[in-house]
Parts: structure tokens; C-alpha cells; sequence
């Protein structure tokens, strides 16, 4: 009876509980409890159909220099109206919490996927971080195994590697949590292309190690919006070179699977191949995996097509057309569903707007953050689980 009562409360709550007693501290931080406690916490998650928490990765000015703010925000969908009240919006200020505030590019900082509560970090240099905002914990993992020491000032022709894809998620099988990285090695101004190397960290060692990776040497990736974590695989969307003339030759869909730790692609929809102008993203939509098309024009998106992935897992599979969203004035780009029929998009001045495509209505919410280009947003499920 107690577990049951227990484990439907936040853990803000029992964070302060666990100060009562010593025999209510090891109730807590017992593995069995937290299991059970994050296992209501996604059945009420996925079960709501008028309340979800989002995770929202902005940039904000702050005395005319560029900042990094995660934003926690909780929405509502009360009688066909989006409610969010300005006290359920938690900002997680960390540009003084060490160790993020030592050494990282705050302007490259990126999501780089969130799963049972814990956030993984990275500014693509030698910084990753796990973070469990309920808990407030933070922790930098060790440094890659793959990459290089950092070359002198100005030196073009060496042997130079750099991290271009990060990403985060649970192994079922073996009941761990991993980390991801894809390690580019180049000489001169990405010149000379070596073939991409991969390594995984796992939570539970607290190290890194090499993995096999095929992932041809021209394969790069773009931008933040552009990648997920979903039920054991994480994707990302990504663009393949000439190797000649290192020009755009087609856009493709990385994934990378946590359990056997193997990398597939996937053929992304032609309409998305017919122009540099046109865009995608990822997200996730009635448990499965969609991808957004658009086409943007001096910064504005034109339209927006939503297709969804058919086939196991989104690993191999194609595409089916679902929806198409009309242009919308003023919007840059998409960003996640926060319900079946609900769509949140980030406009040109910087505002985060609630699209409902079934009534066309559209409403704005009190989240705002400049070069909108650099939004992300996660769906948020807190949880107990440590990540130190």
C-alpha cells in the first residue's frame, strides 16, 4: 500500500521524503521502488490526454550575449484550450552549474535524447552530459576513446576528429543505459575524409569503448531538430556528400539500435531530395515515427508534410503521406506533437505556437527564445533514476 501511494508521487515530493527517516531514504533509492515509480510515471504520461510535460531547449539574450535555457513546461487541453499557467514553467538555468559551466560551446549545446527522465547533453566538442532535472543532477562523462587531442591554433594539415552525432538511450536487453557517438577523422578543412568510427558508453562501467560502425565517410549531419530517441533505437536525419565536390548529393535517415548496438539507414521521401530548400525533422506521432518535410523560403516554412514510418521499429520500413499542414504565416519550423493532434512550432520572432490540425486553430504560449533555429523540444517523463 505504501509503494502504491509512494510511487504516484513526483519526485520532487520524494526527494523530501527521503530526509525523514533512514528506513523512508532506502524505501526511495531502492532499485524495485524506482522501477515501479517510473513505470506509473510513463503509464500516466501516455494515459493523459489533456496534460503533457515538454522539455524545451531555447536560446535567450542575457546582457547582448547568447544563452542556453531548458525550460520545463506543462500543458493542458481543457475544453479544446491550450492552458499553460506561468507557475508550471521551470526554467533550468545552466550557464553557472558546474560542470556545464566549465569549458562548454553554450552555443552548440543540443539535446541529444531524453529517456526515462534523464537528458543527455552535448555541444559536439569533447563535452557530454546525463541529466536528471528532478533529481538536479548532473554528470560529465569521461572523455571519448576515439577522439584526437586538439591540434594547435591554425593547423590545417594533421590529423584532425571532431563528434558529429550524439545520441542517447535504454539497451532493454541488458538493462542499461547507453550513449552513442559517431567520431569523424579529417586533415585540412575536411579535405581528406577517413571513414567514421563509433563508440558507446554505458552508464554502468562509467567508460566508453570502440563499436563497429559502416557509416560511409561523407555522411554528416545537420541540424538539432533533426534527431530521436524512440522505444530502444535513435534516429537521426542526416545528409550524404559528394566526395568530390563535398555538394548536397541526398538527404538520409540514420538509426542506431541500443540493444544489438548496429547502425541502419533508411531512404527518406523523394519530395524531400528535390531541393536544397526543402527540410526535415523528426519526431514522434501516435507511437510512431514521423518525419516533418518542409520547404522554407527567406526563412519561413511553406508547408509541412507529415509522413510516418511503416515497418519495425521505424528501422526498415518506407513512408506513407499522412497529412499536409498549409503555410502557416510567420512559421520557421516544427518542433514535436505534444498530443494526437496538437503540433508545436516555433515562429520566425521567436514565439512557440500550439497548431491544432484538425480545427486549424493556432495558440500562443509564453515560451520565446531568439534564433529559432535552434529550438528543440522532447516530450518529459520525470523520474527517480540517478545518473551518477
Amino acid at each position: 500500500m505504501v509503494m502504491q501511494i509512494l510511487s504516484r508521487l513526483p519526485p520532487k515530493s520524494l526527494m523530501r521524503f527521503r530526509c525523514v527517516h533512514k528506513s523512508w531514504y532506502n524505501f526511495i533509492n531502492d532499485p524495485n521502488f524506482v522501477d515501479v515509480h517510473l513505470s506509473k510515471s510513463t503509464d500516466n504520461r501516455c494515459s493523459s490526454k489533456t496534460s503533457t510535460c515538454v522539455l524545451f531547449k531555447r536560446c535567450v539574450l542575457n546582457n547582448e550575449a547568447n544563452h542556453i535555457l531548458l525550460s520545463l513546461v506543462d500543458l493542458s487541453n481543457d475544453n479544446n484550450d491550450v492552458q499553460i499557467q506561468s507557475n508550471s514553467i521551470q526554467d533550468l538555468n545552466l550557464n553557472n552549474v558546474p560542470p556545464l559551466s566549465v569549458g562548454l560551446r553554450h552555443d552548440c549545446l543540443d539535446i541529444a535524447g531524453h529517456c526515462h527522465g534523464i537528458i543527455c547533453l552535448t555541444d559536439f566538442s569533447e563535452n557530454v552530459f546525463l541529466c536528471n532535472p528532478a533529481l538536479k543532477q548532473l554528470k560529465l562523462l569521461p572523455k571519448s576513446c576515439l577522439r584526437l587531442p586538439q591540434p594547435p591554433p591554425k593547423t590545417l594539415n594533421r590529423l584532425q576528429s571532431t563528434g558529429v552525432a550524439v545520441g542517447f538511450g535504454y539497451d532493454s536487453r541488458a538493462r542499461v543505459y547507453k550513449v552513442v557517438r559517431i567520431v569523424m577523422h579529417f586533415e585540412g578543412f575536411w579535405i581528406l575524409f577517413y571513414p567514421h568510427m563509433a563508440e558507446v558508453y554505458t552508464m554502468s562501467s562509467n567508460s566508453w569503448r570502440e563499436i563497429k560502425t559502416d557509416i560511409p565517410s561523407t555522411v554528416v549531419w545537420s541540424s538539432s531538430s533533426s534527431q530521436i530517441y524512440f522505444k530502444g533505437v535513435y534516429y537521426w536525419f542526416a545528409l550524404e556528400l559528394d566526395k568530390q565536390t563535398l555538394d548536397e548529393n541526398k538527404k538520409v535517415m540514420l538509426s542506431f539500435d541500443m540493444d544489438d548496438e548496429l547502425f541502419f539507414d533508411t531512404p527518406v521521401p523523394d519530395s524531400l531530395q528535390d531541393s536544397e530548400e526543402n527540410y526535415g525533422s523528426l519526431g514522434v506521432w501516435n507511437e510512431s515515427i514521423a518525419l516533418f518535410s518542409y520547404h522554407v523560403e527567406s526563412g519561413v516554412s511553406k508547408f509541412i508534410d507529415i509522413w510516418v514510418m511503416d515497418g519495425f521499429c521505424g528501422i526498415k520500413g518506407s513512408w506513407t503521406k499522412h497529412l499536409t499542414i498549409e503555410p502557416i504565416a510567420g512559421i520557421g519550423m516544427p518542433l514535436t506533437f505534444w498530443n494526437s493532434d496538437e503540433l508545436l512550432l516555433v515562429a520566425t520572432d521567436g514565439y512557440v505556437v500550439s497548431h491544432n490540425f484538425d480545427t486549424k486553430v493556432l495558440r500562443n504560449l509564453p515560451i520565446h527564445g531568439v534564433l529559432f533555429e535552434h529550438f528543440q523540444a522532447v516530450l518529459y517523463t520525470s523520474s527517480l533514476i540517478s545518473v551518477n
